[in-house]
């Protein structure tokens, strides 16, 4: 091994170190589940599921309300 492929197996050596660190970054921001996006997803998920179950009952409110004017007029 000469000196020019031994400055070529360290610039491999350096280049893969920091792409292992750039997976591990981007797998902790993707996975971790106290902060990551995977927890934001959940909790994303979660407020969707709690927003229309009350959605769901006000919008059958306003409906009920809509009808009730609509009849008061007519009555």
């Amino acid at each position: 091994m000469n000196q020019a492929d031994r400055k070529e197996f360290e610039v491999i050596h350096t280049k893969i170190d920091q792409l292992q660190s750039d997976i591990k970054f981007i797998k902790e921001n993707l996975f971790n589940p106290h902060e990551g996006l995977w927890a934001e997803t959940k909790q994303n998920s979660q407020f969707r599921v709690n927003t229309s179950k009350w959605r769901g009952v006000i919008g059958a409110g306003f409906i009920g309300l809509i009808f009730k004017h609509v009849w008061d007029m007519f009555t």
